[in-house]
């Protein structure tokens, strides 16, 4: 598997504990990079398992 399966499978995990989250919490909650953490977010949005939308700060959550 290549590294970005791998933190995307990894994030999903860790979101599984909450219900939305910021870019920030994010970061800190699976400790990566923010390049890591950017590749592994497009991943899931693309793969249809997490949305993005905005209050007064961008929020993901899973589908």
């Amino acid at each position: 598997m290549d590294t970005i399966t791998i933190n995307s499978k990894y994030l999903l995990e860790k979101m599984r504990l909450g219900c939305k989250y910021t870019y920030r919490e994010l970061l800190k909650l699976c400790d990566f990079t923010e390049t890591q953490l950017c590749f592994a977010i497009l991943a899931l949005v693309r793969a249809g398992k997490m949305n993005r939308y905005r209050e007064h700060e961008v929020m993901y959550e899973l589908v």
